[in-house]
């Protein structure tokens, strides 16, 4: 295998299987061989347009990418020369997408409307809450963490909150979670952020109020509602960049596809590879 198709391997490798090419299965590795044929081709076929032929690039941009990949794939036996190959037609290609998509028309107010209109749902925000918890968490090996004692500590610190004690204090002195210290907060969530059994309690209490014990895979928690953001719906002028950004990435995303279709069609002139043989 070449250089340049070694290069590609790799990336296909991380991006398609999580792994390096040496790892991967003998099924992967036949996928794997026909994607990096399909990637030399199309990238050969990039470099001979117009849009990727006017790119000028960097030398330290170059360079930089060079550095940048050698560190997330110290594995690869690549020369420092082929590599800076690689990367300068990698860059090259990705320029001229970039020039391809911004052809793509821009997003007009009707389109953005229309598609506010169409997807309610995306735009619903549920219930959020901001929470605090305290963890005294469950470990047979410790004495004080074995499940009577967290128990028995769990209930020691509820008494001390119906005493008085402030949640925050209590929570920055005795949790065993990193969150200890910021008072125990864990932030603003909405259903499906946190263990169903702590969400139960927490989405369950008035704001300004606590609760528990509850028992986790973690431990014992208390848990204390901070405040309470009601569900409500995303206002067309809260909405509406958003939207404009990603119906533009899709119409961007669609010059480019239909960009590289017509280039499909046209012959290749030269080799994908330089270094094959």
């Amino acid at each position: 295998m070449s250089d340049l198709a070694t290069y590609h391997a790799w990336n296909i490798a991380a991006a398609r299987f999580g792994g390096t090419p040496e790892s991967l299965s003998a099924e992967h590795a036949e996928r794997l061989a026909a994607e990096v044929d399909r990637a030399l081709v199309l990238e050969a076929r990039i470099l001979e347009s117009r849009e990727a032929m006017a790119v000028a690039l960097p030398i330290e941009r170059i360079a930089d990418a060079v550095s940048n990949w050698r560190s997330d794939n110290p594995g690869c036996v690549i020369s420092e020369t082929a590599l800076f190959e690689a990367l300068h037609r990698e860059l090259r290609v990705q320029a001229a997408m970039d020039t391809v998509g911004a052809r793509a028309c821009p997003v007009s107010e009707v389109e953005v409307r229309d598609y506010y209109d169409a997807n309610p749902e995306r735009f619903h925000r549920p219930e959020r809450r901001a929470i605090r918890h305290l963890l005294v968490t469950i470990n047979p090996e410790f004495a004080d963490n074995t499940e009577a004692a967290a128990r028995a500590r769990i209930d020691a610190y509820a008494d001390k909150l119906r005493s008085g004690a402030s949640f925050a204090e209590l929570a920055q002195r005795h949790s065993e979670c990193p969150t200890a210290m910021k008072g125990g907060e864990v932030g603003t969530v909405g259903p499906g952020a946190l263990y169903p059994e702590i969400e139960a309690l927490a989405f369950s209490l008035p704001a300004g109020s606590w609760g528990g014990p509850v028992r986790t895979v973690l431990g014992w928690h208390l848990v204390a509602c901070d405040a309470i953001e009601p569900e409500d719906d995303v206002s067309f002028d809260d909405a509406e960049s958003q939207i404009r950004d990603h119906l533009g990435k899709i119409a961007r995303r669609a010059a480019q596809v239909t960009w590289l279709r017509a280039l499909a069609m046209r012959p290749v002139l030269v080799k994908s590879d330089p270094a094959a043989a």
